[in-house]
């Protein structure tokens, strides 16, 4: 029996590759898939009702990507997502995170 597929393996080495050269980078709970994905998400000390788009931007640079955000309603309420998606080191990566509409308003009006 096969209890770590090699393609397991090469997501958790690129993930701590990651992880190591950018350490100050914000927390985030990530997820391996069995078909070399990382899957990383806000959770813990970050409410909903934050503005997550510094935390994706930071991510994003580090990447090399681009933040996409993209508005959806979710218990009639709009919403945006922000998604940051890229190949790093050969494993593609996938970083979500959402918040409503009103808290990047409430960000504004603090800026």
């Amino acid at each position: 029996m096969k209890t770590n597929p090699i393609s397991q393996l090469s997501a958790a080495t690129a993930l701590v590759q990651l992880l190591t050269e950018h350490p100050d980078l914000p927390a985030l709970s990530w997820r391996i898939s069995a078909h070399e994905r990382l899957a990383g998400i806000v959770q813990g000390s970050h409410t909903r009702n934050e503005d997550p788009r510094p935390i994706a931007r930071a991510w994003a640079a580090a990447l090399g990507t681009e933040v996409v955000e993209t508005e959806f309603v979710f218990e009639d309420e709009p919403n945006v997502e922000c998604s940051v998606e890229t190949v790093w080191r050969d494993v593609r990566v996938r970083i979500v995170m959402s918040c409503p509409v009103s808290a990047l308003a409430e960000t504004a009006v603090a800026a």
